[in-house]
């Protein structure tokens, strides 16, 4: 079996050099990845500090000093202490987002910013990268401050003394017991303990800052930072708490205190002090709300910006070194796999001038990466069975292709990317050359790269295959760089995507998850031009009509603006649901109309 892996790693994956991250590596007379360019931050030295070292890069914060929205935080010094405040700042200006937007979004805008300004609104939760929270909060934090909102962003530090555990471990047991990935585990009252001692730690450099301690607003990101609530309202009383699920929560369960996620929830509303929240903001599902929480509810999707390294259009050499840096990765993890003699773990590149079906997200319990998996079996050989049908035999096999960044909150990345290797290995052995899983350090611009086709030969899809969800981001990411998508039924996904015309939504209920019906569909687009170019157009349009309103910077802007409007005049108890722009227009537009009608009444 190694001697076969051996034979294929020579054989079979030389035959692929499209890119320079692999040509660099075949040019010697050594396995592929032995070598990998040293000009994607000397991965070749990294490799060999053991594979678990490699995998927990992934984990670790970037130099974010070049992006579009430059990041630092100030974490502080052993001589100084630091504020844990997160600085945002970017070049970008309230014109470049009035040229993106519609005029009577923009009006929306300006009319719920001109009562925020000068006022003061903070941001908390545990990380700068790696999840949606993190992505939208610098051009969230950026924007608003450009509009008048005096914005700040705080990032928790990690426990300071390790020797209590590690808090990430329970609230991720919290977020997989919430989103029904965790089994019969429940949380402890070791648990807990463990998250309230963290929270003290940050508290007593989180409450000694004067932009906190005279805040109007403070956001309050999902349970890692749920205890500070009370202590926030303690040293700021005049201070409107709006704590913010972006999770898929599930109503019944939640309000049966017998359940693990009633567990959950208890803690949350009665032990940490949600339920003393001026407001909540939930993804736009009714079953995310807490009963004990509906008459505050509002709803905001997820959103992404589109002026950042994961969406800003790039030059073709952006593209290619895009690739060529997750390439690189790879082959730096080849190396590793190859010294500790795992051969059948060892993978190709991606290929931009092959068919890709993609899904690209953290490796996490509820992201349905084993359902993309047996999606891209299925949609393989139905493309190579209606191929050959057509007569078409010089076409290489569809790579499917999971790929996504780590985050320090969430311990799932290691033991998740290796039980994806271990499914690769051993239920498509006979395929794996055409499978790649690749656990990615943060890197914006390498994973738009792999969002774009490189040429009107090939076809790239993408797949977002959740067992629970609130929103995803990299939807919208796709449906804005013209790919179509697959996605499931779970949580709120459904909500970004048209049926038919931006993508199509895979019922989970259904036998078998509905992955027959998902990989007919997949191939066809894969084997008829025709079909996927008609399809590539559709979900152009529908960007336009839907996600890049609904679903972007200024729309995430105005949803925080109404809600701080609303709590701060008292009339939270107004927690209408509505979400989207285009009804909010509507509304004020007939408020305006009922403002005229008395006008000429009078």
């Amino acid at each position: 079996m190694i001697q076969d892996s051996r034979n294929w790693i020579l054989g079979e994956m030389s035959e692929n050099a499209n890119s320079r991250a692999f040509n660099e590596a075949n040019g010697h007379d050594t396995l592929p990845g032995i070598e990998p360019l040293e000009e994607h931050n000397n991965l070749n030295t990294i490799a060999k500090l053991g594979l678990h070292t490699v995998d927990r890069l992934c984990n670790g914060e970037a130099d974010r000093s070049k992006e579009v929205f430059r990041l630092s935080w100030d974490g502080g010094t052993p001589e100084r202490p630091g504020s844990y405040e997160v600085f945002v700042e970017s070049d970008l200006t309230p014109e470049d987002y009035r040229n993106i937007t519609r005029p009577e979004d923009w009006e929306l805008l300006m009319k719920w910013a001109e009562p925020m300004k000068g006022k003061t609104a903070i941001w908390i939760n545990p990380t700068m990268e790696g999840g949606g929270v993190a992505m939208m909060r610098p051009p969230l934090v950026d924007f608003m401050r450009k509009v008048g909102v005096d914005a700040h962003w705080y990032r928790m530090a990690p426990i300071r003394n390790e020797s209590k555990g590690n808090p990430f471990d329970f609230t991720k047991l919290m977020h997989n017991i919430s989103q029904r990935q965790a089994g019969n585990e429940r949380i402890t009252s070791e648990g807990k303990a463990l998250h309230q001692y963290w929270n003290d730690e940050n508290a007593e450099v989180l409450l000694e800052q004067p932009n906190i301690l005279n805040a109007d607003f403070v956001v309050i990101d999902d349970p890692q930072p749920a205890p500070l609530i009370r202590r926030i309202k303690a040293a700021n009383p005049k201070a409107k708490i709006i704590w913010r699920n972006h999770i898929d929560t599930h109503r019944d369960l939640m309000a049966d205190p017998s359940t693990p996620q009633g567990e959950v929830a208890s803690y949350l509303l009665y032990e940490c002090g949600v339920i003393e929240a001026d407001a909540v903001i939930a993804h736009p599902e009714e079953k995310f709300v807490h009963r004990e929480l509906q008459d505050k509810t509002f709803f905001a999707p997820a959103t992404i910006e589109p002026f950042d390294d994961m969406n800003r259009r790039l030059t073709e050499e952006e593209q290619r070194e895009g690739i060529e840096a997750i390439n690189a990765e790879i082959a730096a993890m080849n190396t590793q796999l190859i010294a500790e003699g795992r051969y059948e773990d060892v993978q190709s590149f991606i290929d931009p001038n092959r068919d890709r079906l993609t899904l690209i997200a953290r490796f996490d319990e509820s992201k349905g990466m084993d359902k993309m998996m047996e999606l891209g079996a299925r949609v393989r050989q139905k493309v190579l069975e209606k191929r050959r049908a057509l007569g078409i035999t010089d076409k290489e096999p569809v790579q499917t292709i999971l790929i996504g960044n780590g985050s320090i909150d969430d311990p799932s990345g290691i033991p998740m990317l290796e039980k994806m290797r271990n499914l690769r290995r051993e239920k498509y052995a006979d395929i794996k050359q055409d499978i790649i899983v690749q656990r990615l350090r943060h890197n914006y611009m390498a994973i738009n790269a792999a969002m774009y086709r490189p040429n009107n030969e090939t076809a790239l899809i993408a797949a977002q295959m959740s067992d629970a969800e609130g929103c995803e981001t990299r939807i919208t990411d796709w449906i804005n760089h013209g790919v179509p998508v697959v996605i499931s039924n779970r949580g709120g996904m459904h909500l970004q995507v048209v049926e038919g015309r931006s993508g199509i939504v895979l019922d989970y209920d259904e036998p078998d998850f509905d992955l027959e019906r998902g990989a007919e569909w997949v191939s066809d687009l894969i084997v008829y031009p025709e079909k996927y170019e008609a399809m590539r157009q559709s979900t152009y349009e529908q960007s336009e009509k839907l996600n890049k309103r609904e679903f972007t910077t200024v729309a995430n802007v105005i949803r925080f603006l109404r809600v701080f409007n609303k709590v701060s005049t008292g009339s939270v108890h107004e927690s209408d649901r509505i979400w989207k722009l285009d009804d909010m227009v509507k509304a004020q537009q007939s408020i305006k109309g009922e403002l005229g009608s008395k006008v000429i009444q009078n």
